[in-house]
């Protein structure tokens, strides 16, 4: 692949945060020049072919195409093997740099974090900082993960309610019933880190009166007009359902029209670049079994390790 002698590639742009990348563009003078003695990519400098290429004094490198077509094309050679085709490498590589792109990355810019997730910038904040995003793609492309179903909260049992973040007698009753017109927030962290949404059951029994539930993302308003479950008095109602996990912190929340006991199952987890305790998955796993902790050891331990970005069972 050869390019005009005066374009110059963006690659500090394209690729702030993506390491030594060997961009397989060059003049038409340095083609094949594997064996260089000196590699740059200053303005007006070739990207030399299986070299690290540094741009000195913090420049940049442009890619500039004044005609029509693809400023840069990326082609990998291959062949067919036995009616299959042969790639003889990748055609561009983002390598791994650290977790996020730095907050002064511009608009544009694209990186690969260490566990090989793809992340870009698209806007910056009011400190003219970098946000830098994860990309998604769609909720089955390796994103739902299927867990061994787990009984999340059951109000009928107080022991059961310890993943209730805000119980009280405001929100509870005597018998441990969510009561009408009150909202709880139900923690999420024994069973998912920086997770999406959540696959589930919910089940209301022994109401008082007719009503409903709505389960959704933590730090956000409740919904005006959405119901998650109807159920009727003195009777056991249950149905599937899905929800947004709060963004600020893995909990969802849930609401009730008139008092009734609330059981809460979960089947799997929505995750971008968050991760799925692996004792709750159905397939084996090197995860170590979490001890017998209290809640209160569990929540000191997960604070210590996600200052240092770790999900709490690692």
């Amino acid at each position: 692949m050869t390019e005009n002698q005066d374009k110059t590639v963006g690659r500090r742009q394209l690729l702030r945060r993506a390491g030594t990348v060997a961009a397989g563009v060059a003049g038409t003078t340095v083609v094949g020049a594997a064996a260089a003695g000196s590699a740059q990519a200053d303005p007006g400098q070739p990207v030399v072919q299986a070299a690290n290429n540094v741009v000195t004094g913090g420049g940049t490198t442009a890619l500039v195409n004044p005609a029509k077509g693809p400023t840069l094309r990326l082609e990998n050679t291959n062949s067919v093997v036995d009616g299959k085709i042969k790639f003889t490498g990748p055609a561009l590589q983002l390598a791994p740099s650290g977790d996020l792109l730095n907050t002064e990355s511009p608009i544009g810019s694209m990186g690969v974090d260490k566990d090989g997730n793809f992340q870009v910038v698209s806007v910056k904040d009011s400190a003219n900082n970098s946000i830098t995003d994860y990309v998604h793609t769609t909720g089955n492309s390796n994103r739902i993960v299927p867990i061994i179903p787990q009984r999340v909260i059951d109000t009928r049992d107080a022991s059961l309610r310890a993943r209730i973040q805000n119980a009280s007698s405001t929100t509870l009753d005597s018998e441990g019933r969510l009561r009408g017109g009150q909202t709880i927030h139900v923690l999420l962290e024994d069973y998912v880190y920086y997770g999406d949404a959540l696959f589930g059951i919910v089940t209301a029994t022994t109401a008082v009166n007719a009503g409903f539930l709505q389960i959704f993302p933590y730090d956000t308003p409740r919904p005006a007009s959405f119901s998650s479950l109807n159920y009727a008095a003195n009777q056991v109602n249950s149905n599937a359902f899905v929800s947004g996990i709060g963004e600020s912190a893995d909990y969802i929340s849930i609401y009730a029209l008139q008092t009734t006991h609330v059981v809460l199952d979960v089947t799997a987890f929505v995750i971008g670049y968050g991760t799925v305790n692996p004792d709750i998955l159905p397939f084996p796993t090197d995860g170590a079994a979490r001890g017998a902790k209290s809640l209160a050891d569990r929540r000191a331990e997960r604070a210590a390790k996600a200052k240092q970005g770790k999900p709490s069972w690692e």
